[in-house]
């Protein structure tokens, strides 16, 4: 364990992380628009969508491909004579031409882009012939278009651990009871993750707007989904799988598809739900996912925060001392999970972004059907969410201010000072 002294704003550095080594067809790079295609911008290529709603696919893709190592997981464009790395962009909607132009004279092809109105920016997705015109486009586009960023179009996972037994969460944290809090007025949450199934008898209750930016043929289980939507707003009668924010509004968008190998989502997916949900109103969004360092996706989060928007983010489950992003994001919450005895979860990953702890080893959560023990910090993000989310309905609006909030109530752990392991220490609830 390190000690770590805190930065100003409390906002640590950042750190890459790698997790998920899997490496898909452009095809697997899908998404959805309301208006049913690609949206169509000045200057770029704009590709109808598809009988499932992608556009992906629509850049000449081959057959799905496996490929370990690089970085971490990137969508792979298979074409006729080889194969070509998808790059994303990101930036204000103000240098879309700089960077189409910084792209185009690298000898790069732009395959879609879209408009990302909520936030004012704009996604550009592009491959490369070769390095060496990637990494010309990337010093173009600094000097054209310094405010956007080049990154690879990577894959993330759910953080979420393959584990298994009481339901302590509450108590933990110094809440009443199971389901013993309701919001004193409802505040907007968000989460971006997979499938829920909103007919669930702990989610029947509650008040949930559900969308999927993913062919239903690709859905991956709905169990990680429904457990971190029924750990938000769950309204259970027998208070078991009751959330820690009763009476909020969720509004929960499903990036993640099922693919030979395991479940992924990609920046583009996750860009775009961001994107939606800041237009659709809603303060604070759970980000219980994890990948690897990714700077055109800091993009976007930093333009949510910029907009009074709380992140809350998993620090992920390798066991390594780096924290998974969009965790490690300076404008997201890093939350570590911890069991009952308030030990640190033995597969989470460590390091200075870390700012909580809460509950997340064996907590009795929702699934699919039924209910079940998970264990990850996956679990103990959103409890860290519903938090922030009570702050908030108590009027309070910047994430500086709930960070204070929550930073004045913790139990100390660990040093007892803010460290790697812990952050600040447990969160303890503070009333409803």
């Amino acid at each position: 364990m390190r000690r770590i002294e805190p930065r100003a704003g409390g906002i640590a550095r950042i750190v890459l992380a790698l997790i998920v080594p899997l490496v898909l067809a452009a095809s697997q790079a899908e998404a959805q628009n309301e208006g049913g295609g690609a949206p169509s911008v000045p200057g770029y290529p704009s590709f109808p969508a598809d009988t499932h709603g992608e556009y992906g696919c629509q850049v000449e893709c081959g057959e799905p491909s496996l490929l370990g190592g690089g970085d971490g997981g990137v969508v792979r464009v298979v074409r006729g004579e080889g194969a070509r790395f998808e790059y994303v962009v990101i930036g204000p909607a103000g240098q879309a031409e700089a960077v189409r132009r910084a792209i185009e004279a690298a000898g790069g092809r732009i395959s879609r882009s879209f408009s990302m109105n909520g936030l004012g920016q704009m996604t550009t997705i592009a491959t490369f012939p070769n390095p060496a015109a990637r990494e010309r486009a990337r010093a173009l586009i600094a000097q054209r278009a310094p405010d956007s960023a080049l990154a690879p179009h990577h894959l993330f996972g759910f953080a979420q651990s393959r584990r298994s037994p009481r339901v302590y969460a509450p108590q933990l944290i110094g809440d009443a009871g199971p389901g013993g809090c309701r919001l004193s007025r409802p505040v907007a949450i968000g989460m971006i993750d997979g499938p829920v199934n909103t007919d669930h008898p702990s989610l029947s209750g509650a008040q949930i707007t559900y969308e999927s930016l993913v062919s239903p043929n690709t859905l991956p289980s709905a169990n990680h989904g429904t457990a971190i939507a029924a750990l938000l707003v769950g309204e259970d009668p027998d208070g078991a799988l009751s959330g820690f924010a009763r009476g909020a509004r969720l509004h929960a968008i499903a990036v993640f598809s099922r693919r030979e190998g395991g479940e992924e989502a990609s920046v583009q997916r996750i860009v775009q739900a961001i994107d939606r949900l800041v237009q659709s109103g809603v303060r604070v969004i759970n980000l219980s996912i994890a990948g690897p360092e990714n700077q055109a996706l800091n993009r976007a989060l930093a333009a949510a925060a910029a907009r009074g928007v709380v992140l809350v983010g998993a620090s992920g489950n390798d066991r390594r001392p780096q924290v998974s992003w969009p965790a490690a994001s300076d404008y997201v919450i890093a939350v570590t999970a911890v069991d009952a005895a308030r030990r640190r979860f033995r597969m989470a990953n460590t390091g200075e972004q870390i700012e909580f702890a809460a509950p997340g080893v064996d907590v009795y959560a929702a699934r699919a059907r039924g209910g079940g023990y998970v264990s990850g910090t996956s679990f103990a993000a959103p409890i860290v969410t519903a938090l922030a989310a009570r702050q908030m309905a108590r009027g309070v609006r910047s994430s500086d201010t709930v960070r204070a909030r929550l930073r004045a109530q913790v139990e100390p752990l660990g040093t007892g000072l803010r460290d790697t392991e812990f952050g600040w220490g447990l969160v303890r609830a503070d009333g409803c």
